[in-house]
């Protein structure tokens, strides 16, 4: 079967309160700070409408949030073996991601109220006073070279869907420069070397990487036969479209942050069962630029090389839905498929 994916994806690479104003909501404090969590009461229990079409997972009362464990840095030894399986390297690509950044010790969140359910078009009530983002040490961000050439790739784009891209000389430059990056991390050589040895991607680190940038920068088109969108712009950088002004895709915690701190983003609450301020796993509910995401989910503090590794792995490995365990986070990972190309892909918290 492998063999057959391989062969598939080669011939294509071939060729209501009011929301509220984002002034004094964001200023976002450099400084760590002690926060007290806040939480609304729970909802009474929802009927089936709100199942059948909101959510990617299903709500319940939120629990205390007890304290986290004492952070450790991530040590691996590359000697340790894994099993074979599609969760057995992921969870390798897990511990491999040294980059990671830590709650607590590298940034903060505050993940608040419990956002309610908001039909298609409408406005979400804000159950979130502050933002989603107490803090992140920007420093150790841009001093990571990954995390550095992944945010100079988040301007790169239009946001519209059906509004055609134009990549330019010095965009492309910054896709390899990114590509180039990741692949100097032991989580894309980790990687590399599973997929290979599956015959699914070229076994030298020059065809590997020309395959990356055809899965995730060729651009396709979403609407009216334009070349509008990518699977790194949809998944990465998200993406508007409709009357309803719904947000699609945005699935990275970098990018919230950053375009929440800008003001272009209101948090206005958690959606899953259980959610502290230490979860590197979140869903959440947010508008950005006046576009409704009413439920969206995202790692936080993981490093983009992890995220681009494990996607790309459930795109070439996996069959759409994967339930993978990855330390002390059981998740299952959405990929939907734009032809050859990477249409979707996000974490689900089971």
């Amino acid at each position: 079967m492998a063999n057959v994916v391989a062969a598939l994806c080669q011939a294509c690479f071939g060729s209501n309160e009011e929301e509220q104003p984002p002034g004094n909501k964001y200023v976002v404090d450099p400084t760590p700070e002690e926060n007290e969590i806040q939480r609304d009461q729970p909802d009474e229990p929802k009927g089936d409408h709100e199942s059948q079409h909101q959510g990617q997972e299903g709500e319940g009362d939120p629990r205390p949030v007890e304290d986290p464990d004492p952070i450790q840095d991530v040590v691996v030894d590359p000697a340790v073996s894994y099993d074979d399986s599609l969760s057995g390297i992921c969870t390798r690509l897990w511990e491999l991601d040294t980059n990671r950044l830590q709650p607590g010790r590298d940034y903060e969140i505050d993940t608040q109220g419990r956002a309610k359910y908001v039909e298609k078009g409408g406005t979400p009530r804000d159950m979130a006073r502050d933002p989603l983002f107490a803090w992140v040490d920007e420093d150790k961000v841009y001093s990571i070279p990954t995390f550095k050439a992944f945010i100079s790739l988040l301007d790169n784009y239009s946001e519209k869907v059906g509004t055609s891209e134009e990549v330019t000389a010095e965009e492309e430059e910054e896709n390899w420069t990114f590509l180039n990056a990741c692949l100097e991390t032991d989580v894309l050589r980790e990687a590399h070397k599973y997929l290979a040895g599956k015959d699914l991607v070229p076994e030298d680190e020059e065809g590997f990487k020309h395959r990356l940038y055809d899965l995730w920068f060729k651009l396709y088109s979403r609407t009216r036969g334009r070349m509008d969108s990518s699977g790194f712009e949809h998944v990465f950088v998200g993406e508007t479209r409709g009357r309803n002004k719904e947000v699609t895709g945005l699935h990275n915690w970098v990018q919230l942050y950053l375009e929440e701190k800008k003001g272009s983003i209101d948090y206005t609450g958690f959606k899953s069962r259980r959610t502290d301020n230490y979860d590197q796993l979140i869903t959440i509910q947010f508008t950005w630029n006046g576009h409704v995401k009413p439920v969206g989910s995202s790692f936080i503090g993981t490093s983009p090389e992890f995220e681009l590794a494990l996607y790309t792995m459930c795109f070439l490995v996996g069959d759409g839905k994967d339930t993978l365990s990855l330390a002390d986070y059981d998740v299952d990972v959405v990929t939907h498929r734009f032809g050859c190309y990477i249409g979707t892909s996000y974490p689900m918290a089971k």
